[in-house]
């Protein structure tokens, strides 16, 4: 099942977009998002690049979660999932699996090629640690995601709004509380800074990150369990 996920995903069909996802994006971010900080600061900065590897990291299993269901939806096989076993542990073990392995995978390979370049190895350590986290936020966010766009026109809709927010509410760049304070308070929503800020600096309140991902995690839930019925009786969606 699980070679079955790894081959529907689009950005794995060719040797192309394996660079784009895996190498090209993740060191664009990252050099993009450095060189800000260099204009500001007048030095090279590790720590923002270390991150910005992390957090594309998170965003790819975001990615690859929604992705992967979206795929059974167009093929119909969430109707047959929802009418069979909605809850199925293998079902839903097998994306996260996935999601889990190809952000990580992206982390690794970019955590090395930038140790090769001369970053700091207590900065990738920390990237390491928090990798695991990271990408579980991503899968979670992913499923929900998934669930508030399952009946819409665009099932992509929730996927590319978290995507685009990603680096901004996680505080690569500026910490959150230097922020507009409603801007602030729309970044706490979100459970990346602890772990991105444990990565700069070595410290990080997780436990505020590990509640709001629970929070997610249940409003994923809510919206599945709310659709069930809808999706059972008309068989399909509006895309």
């Amino acid at each position: 099942m699980i070679a079955t996920q790894f081959s529907s995903l689009s950005f794995l069909h060719n040797w192309r977009t394996k660079l784009v996802y895996f190498f090209l994006t993740p060191l664009i971010d990252m050099l993009l998002l450095v060189l800000i900080t260099t204009q500001y600061t007048g030095k090279f900065n590790w720590t923002v690049g270390i991150a910005s590897i992390a957090i594309d990291a998170a965003r790819l299993s975001l990615q690859t979660m929604n992705e992967l269901l979206v795929k059974d939806a167009n093929l119909r096989i969430d109707v047959e999932m929802v009418t069979k076993r909605p809850f199925s542990p293998r079902y839903w073990l097998s994306k996260a699996l996935v999601a889990l392995l190809v952000g990580s995978l992206l982390a690794i390979i970019n955590l090395f090629l930038a140790f090769c370049l001369g970053a700091p190895m207590a900065i990738i350590i920390r990237a390491l640690v928090m990798l695991p986290v990271l990408c579980i936020d991503g899968i979670i966010l992913g499923f929900t995601a998934w669930t508030i766009s399952w009946q819409m026109n665009d099932p992509y809709f929730a996927q590319n709004l978290f995507s685009s927010l990603i680096e901004l509410v996680s505080g690569i760049l500026v910490i959150i509380t230097a922020y507009p304070t409603w801007l602030a308070k729309i970044a706490l929503l979100f459970p990346f800074y602890g772990p991105v800020n444990l990565i700069k600096t070595g410290h990080g309140n997780l436990a505020a990150g590990y509640l709001i991902i629970i929070i997610w995690l249940l409003i994923g839930l809510i919206g599945y369990i709310i659709q069930l019925k809808q999706i059972r009786q008309t068989k399909g969606h509006r895309y």
